[in-house]
């Protein structure tokens, strides 16, 4: 038996528990929150509202509800972290890094901020491998120095190379520069610790190749965006090895206005989020609009994994990306009947697959 007939068996198993399209229709059909909470009180999230609603009664919902997805995704990563197998293992914690490095982000913008520690921690997503109570520890240190110092106390596989990147960064006091440097070291550790010829381990390359690809192109059209509103600024390098050729990203980088740039990446796997998006962009006039149907489609090639091996690091690896994407609409419904909106403006937050 593979390492990944048992562990497979398992997720599939675990799958069942993730919620259905007709679960999100019913609550985008329904008004205020009543049917969310009910619904989630019936499903596999009904021991941690509980204990949230425990913990929260003085506070809207929304609050309640956020915090129970937060521990629910956590504790199912963790479940799905404990009955994988050495190599499996190994793979999957590589991809949950993923969020380690985006929570250590927020945390690093909050302490140049100034930003109140608690509510830095508040707006966390602990669904890599350091949990909230680590997260809180990190988020108390004083300095962008200490913090990366205290990253290596628990022994986290990517500690180190993130502490190197972060004191090694030139402008430490530049946000951009220091997402540009985390990334940048996250994406080589990640790669070189996949074995180049096993075509195995190809789901998790493939969707590394795309996470470089979104942050490249994030990170180019914030540099077309910035340009716009006359506030010229540096221009980050690449990071190599995504999908997109850097001849693209050099082309949109360069381009005088956003739908320039969409414009640009047409043609690309990117195509359907631009295609999607471009009116709603239009609409607000904001890319972070465009940034969600932009993560929406990479989020949907990874829920995708999950038919791809039914005997391959395919099974779990899209069983991640649809609990994620489960993560996402959840908090759209909720934050969309906490503030009283259309049911199609949730919609088109949300991700199905």
């Amino acid at each position: 038996m593979s390492d990944y007939d048992y562990l497979n068996a398992r997720v599939r198993g675990m799958s069942t528990s993730l919620l259905t399209r007709d679960f999100y229709e019913q609550v985008l059909g329904a008004s205020g929150d009543t049917m969310l909470l009910q619904g989630l009180l019936a499903s596999s999230y009904g021991e941690e509202l509980k204990e949230a609603f425990a913990a929260r009664s003085a506070e809207p919902p929304v609050s309640a509800v956020e915090e129970a997805v937060r521990k629910n995704v956590h504790r199912t990563f963790a479940r799905l972290l404990s009955i994988a197998p050495a190599g499996p293992r190994r793979l999957i914690a590589l991809q949950l890094n993923r969020w380690d490095v985006a929570n250590i982000l927020a945390l690093l913008r909050g302490r140049l901020a100034g930003a109140d520690p608690a509510e830095v921690v508040s707006s966390l997503l602990p669904i890599g491998e350091l949990d909230e109570v680590q997260l809180a520890e990190l988020a108390a240190e004083t300095s962008v120095e200490n913090l990366a110092d205290a990253l290596t106390s628990w022994k986290h596989a990517f500690a180190f190379p993130m502490r190197r990147a972060i004191r090694e960064c030139p402008r430490q006091e530049d946000p951009a520069a220091l997402e540009a440097a985390l990334y940048r070291a996250w994406f080589h550790w990640a790669l070189a610790e996949l074995t180049a010829d096993d075509p195995r381990q190809m789901p998790v390359r493939e969707m590394l190749r795309r996470q470089i690809d979104l942050v490249n192109v994030l990170a180019a059209l914030e540099l077309v965006r910035d340009r716009e509103r006359g506030a010229a600024r540096e221009a980050v390098e690449p990071i190599p090895s995504g999908r997109i050729a850097e001849r693209t990203l050099a082309e949109v980088a360069q381009c005088r206005t956003l739908v320039a740039a969409f414009e640009t990446l047409v043609g690309t796997w990117l195509s359907p989020g631009i295609e999607r998006g471009i009116l709603a962009y239009g609409q607000a006039s904001s890319l972070a609009v465009m940034e969600r149907f932009l993560e929406a489609t990479m989020v949907e090639y990874g829920c995708r994994l999950f038919r791809l091996d039914m005997l391959s690091i395919a099974v779990p690896m899209g069983f991640i990306w649809r609990k994620y994407s489960e993560m996402v609409n959840l908090r759209m419904l909720a934050r969309g009947a906490a503030y009283h909106m259309p049911s199609n403006a949730i919609r088109e937050g949300m991700v199905f697959v």
